[in-house]
């Protein structure tokens, strides 16, 4: 796991310049080694932290065997080994890691090489002959790359800050930071960012990138599989083994490491299995990192301690975090500036203290359960997409069962009647609620908006959902904040759940499957049952990574409403009507989480001394 940064166009002080000050800015993503690479055409700027062949041998930028070309990669490639064998049977490599397996592999097959890789990456491979970059970036995008366009040169890096001038005020993107204030919802715009003049690279593509090109033409190597639903299967008895197979296999594929790892453990069924499968199959030590609510209604301790018993005789060594000791006043400024952007509520920096907790234990990998309830339909827009799929086919009896069983209220299931009868409808509600939320926001906000990035599903088929939250509003943010987090304490963070082998696995395995007594992720839980306690099985409540934000509200309910004052994002009823609650203690969750957005954009457009709407 590295920083990684890049400079292509004609100045050759220039781009040492901005290497030297990137690799800086990166240092904390990889404190153990650095390197840069400078020539008239480009420069390759690399921070290391030390996972695979912790010796030089694995230094970058890293040249191949031939000498034509250079890679700066980060991330991992978890089946490297694999491919050494199938690929490059006579090459003598100098060492054991990942990097050179690439840098190798390319030299054969160029961008081919990216379909069969297994892992996380972003890389950029410059051809001394042909003076161009390969740009790639992994299916799910669990590493970050960046871009920006200056007048004579392309920036490239995987963080915000070396793509910012010392001097200059950043102008911010309207839609995206009105999409933040009015929902909730981030990373959800493509290769759109905060910053109107920074975008992503979009994850599951490649490009090639020359000196003096204009724009950066990306072409998708990985699709999320979209199988007919003639050709999907049910989930008996050999599909559930199938299943289980690749999910023990990508777990245990990513315990690759020369170094110690660890696990979050949440107390969910997710991130149980991983601990389950660890404790079955993995026989060194593994820390487990905990962070709860305690004596909340939403402490998840007796899950926790359930899998913890389940296993007493492994090797965990358990770390527990109090969250009730969070302050947003202590600790927002610091998590602003590690995420460079405003987040979604305290539990970005409750994750923090997970990463700050594996780093003082001297961990440097934590595998975490992110990615299963957006890859096994987990959430409840999720489940109302199975029940109507289940209603439309007349599977009456299990429809109304789940229904049942999950207890959510008459609201529920009359969304789920308008889905299934009414999508078109549902669709133009939805578009006009997400325009109604807006009302709060200064004008000069809404005037530069632009709509037509926005891409909204219609919820007429599951595929479209899976679609949504994988590549919409769940998954790029949840894997923003875990690069971030973990990396500003140089720990590199996993996620067995965004295997593309699962991914294209569960593609196939009919989505009425999904949801059976009312239990989503249904077979999920059923191809790992044997690693869950009963508890744990059969748990039917989402809580998701509960951060006490009514109550840290409240404690600091002072420094709050002097931030929402502050504040030019709102307009004055709104900043009233805000004040009013916390003086009063008055406010529900939804009042707080848009409390809670107004003061987090705020702290950002302070932090990156961001240009005010105009």
């Amino acid at each position: 796991m590295c920083g990684i940064a890049c400079y292509v166009g004609s100045n050759k002080a220039e781009g040492l310049k901005f290497g030297k000050n990137a690799e800086a800015l990166l240092q904390h993503r990889g404190p153990d080694d650095n390197g840069i690479y400078n020539d008239e055409q480009v420069t390759l700027s690399h921070t290391r932290l030390s996972i695979l062949e912790l010796s030089q041998l694995g230094h970058q930028p890293m040249a191949s065997s031939c000498g034509r070309y250079v890679i700066v990669f980060n991330g991992e490639i978890y089946n490297h080994l694999e491919l050494r064998k199938k690929h490059l049977p006579g090459h003598e490599f100098r060492g054991h890691s990942d990097t050179e397996t690439i840098i190798e592999l390319f030299r054969l097959q160029k961008e081919k090489m990216l379909t069969e890789m297994v892992g996380m990456w972003a890389l950029i491979i410059w051809d001394k002959e042909a003076q161009k970059a390969l740009v790639s970036r992994s299916r799910f995008g669990q590493k970050p790359l960046y871009m920006r366009k200056t007048a004579d040169s392309w920036l490239l890096a995987s963080e915000i800050k070396p793509l910012l001038n010392k001097s200059e005020q950043p102008r911010c993107d309207h839609t995206s930071l009105v999409e933040y204030l009015a929902l909730g919802n981030y990373g959800h715009l493509g290769v759109n960012t905060f910053f109107s003049d920074v975008q992503q690279f979009p994850d599951g593509n490649y490009a090639w990138l020359a000196n003096g090109q204009r724009e950066i033409a990306a072409k998708k190597f990985w699709d999320l599989p979209d199988i007919p639903e003639k050709d999907k299967v049910p989930f008996d008895k050999e599909v559930q083994k199938g299943l289980h197979d690749r999910i023990v296999e990508a777990v245990l594929s990513e315990t690759l490491s020369d170094v110690p790892i660890g696990i979050t453990l949440s107390g969910g069924i997710d991130s149980s299995i991983i601990a389950g499968i660890l404790a079955t199959y993995y026989d060194k030590g593994l820390h487990i990192f905990t962070a709860q609510s305690e004596n909340s209604k939403y402490d998840e301790t007796k899950y926790v301690d359930a899998v913890i018993s389940k296993y007493a005789k492994s090797n965990f060594i358990v770390h527990r975090k109090n969250l009730n000791e969070l302050s947003i006043k202590d600790n927002l400024a610091k998590y602003i500036n590690i995420q460079e952007e405003p987040f979604g509520d305290p539990s970005i920096i409750a994750h923090g203290f997970l990463m700050n907790m594996a780093a003082s234990a001297g961990i440097k990998v934590i595998l975490n359960g992110q990615g299963a309830d957006e890859l096994f339909f987990g959430y409840n827009n999720m489940a109302r997409a199975i029940l109507s799929k289940q209603f439309k086919s007349l599977q009456l009896s299990r429809f109304y069962k789940n229904l049942g069983e999950m207890k959510l209220g008459k609201g529920f299931t009359m969304r789920t009647l308008l889905e299934s009868f009414f999508p078109t409808h549902e669709f133009n509600l939805r578009t006009k609620s997400r325009i109604k939320r807006r009302n709060s926001i200064k004008a000069e906000l809404l005037e530069g908006v632009d709509n037509s990035v926005i891409s909204l599903y219609k919820y007429n088929s599951t595929y479209n959902v899976w679609r949504e939250s994988i590549y919409g509003v769940h998954i790029p943010h949840l894997v923003h904040y875990d690069d971030r987090n973990a990396m500003a304490y140089s720990v590199e963070g996993r996620m067995p759940f965004l295997d593309h082998r699962v991914a294209e696995y569960v593609a196939r395995i009919r989505p009425e499957e999904f949801l059976k007594n009312g239990m989503r992720k249904y077979i999920l839980r059923e191809s790992c049952k044997q690693y869950l306690p009963d508890v744990v099985y059969n748990r039917k409540d989402k809580i998701g990574f509960y951060t006490p934000l009514v109550h840290a509200l409240k404690a600091d309910k002072n420094w709050v409403t002097t931030q929402l004052e502050k504040s030019n994002i709102l307009d004055k009823t709104a900043i009233d009507r805000f004040t009013a609650m916390l003086r009063d203690g008055s406010m529900d969750i939804n009042d707080a989480l848009l409390i809670w957005r107004c003061v987090s954009a705020h702290t950002w457009m302070n932090e990156f001394n961001i240009a005010p709407a105009s």
